[in-house]
């Protein structure tokens, strides 16, 4: 599953670099190729989750799995018709990453593990980069495939991040059960 879940976050990262790519096209031209993406990052999430053996820590796999899910079923049902609601349904999405990669962070250093300053660190910039979609039109004005293109990044490290670290925790855990 550590393979799967660092693929989908290298799918997201492809998708947001392909947006950079193509800056000039409407959001509807890529919708398809966005919710795709989205909803394969949730399957990809949920099975992440009824496969982790350590429960303890994989709650949140199951929460942004089946909201990257639902997310991406409403992308792809063309739900999001204004460029004003594109922006904040995605800039959304990212602000929620960004606070689940906050509480894991908190989780972890309230376990003793030592790897929680970078789910801090990529936390805190998803909620910065969520929070920025909302004012895009009053300070750099990107265009709407561009700034997707940035959250689908971002949420791509997000994901990316929590793939790297499944297998620290799969070995946490198996230590701490071999002690007891």
């Amino acid at each position: 599953m550590r393979l799967l879940k660092i693929a989908a976050g290298v799918i997201l990262i492809l998708t947001g670099v392909f947006c950079f790519a193509n800056p000039g096209v409407t959001f509807l031209s890529m919708a398809f190729i966005l919710g795709m993406a989205m909803i394969l990052s949730g399957i990809i999430g949920i099975l992440a989750y009824l496969k982790n053996v350590n429960k303890e820590n994989s709650s949140l796999l199951i929460i942004e799995g089946i909201t990257s899910f639902i997310l991406g079923f409403l992308v792809l049902s063309n739900q999001l018709l204004a460029d004003a609601a594109i922006l904040v349904f995605f800039g959304m999405w990212l602000m929620f990453s960004g606070i689940l990669r906050v509480a894991e962070a908190y989780s972890a250093k309230k376990s003793g593990l030592t790897i929680w300053q970078a789910p801090l660190v990529l936390g805190l910039a998803g909620i910065s980069i969520g929070i920025y979609s909302f004012f895009n039109t009053v300070l750099f004005t990107f265009s709407v495939v561009v700034l997707v293109g940035i959250v689908f990044i971002m949420q791509g490290i997000n994901v990316l991040m929590v793939g790297l670290s499944l297998s620290y925790y799969y070995k946490k855990y198996l230590h701490k059960t071999a002690e007891q």
